[in-house]
């Protein structure tokens, strides 16, 4: 089983007293989530990972299939994750904001998320 540093809601780590570790179900859940937010090319150490947020999601009038098959490969490409059962994205194309909602299922059991990514 995976360890990891518990994130707060802002996804930064916790220093001091409230360091905590997650596993199992709250870990894939982090860890999808990490993804989600993941610039392609961004982790030096894995230039693979994430996403083209910049050459192929936030640009103007995006192909929203491809965008969905973009966050679908990410997200069943985590370790754990067995299969999404739904995904669900809105563009907001005055304040230039994707929504991604999602549920899926991993080792664990089923966990969800939304994540919101963008802005003027």
């Amino acid at each position: 089983m995976a360890f990891n540093l518990k994130l707060n809601s802002d996804n930064d780590i916790i220093i001091g007293r409230g360091t905590a570790r997650v596993e199992g179900l709250a870990y894939t859940a982090q860890l999808v989530k990490n993804k989600l937010l993941t610039v392609l090319g961004e982790w030096k150490a894995d230039p693979s990972l994430g996403l083209p947020w910049f050459s192929d999601i936030m640009i103007k009038n995006p192909d929203l299939s491809l965008v969905e098959g973009l966050i679908l490969s990410c997200i069943k490409g985590t370790p754990h994750v067995l299969d999404v059962l739904s995904i669900a994205l809105s563009l907001d194309k005055e304040t230039r904001i994707l929504t991604v909602t999602f549920e899926a299922i991993s080792d664990w059991g089923t966990f969800g998320n939304t994540v919101s990514v963008g802005g003027n």
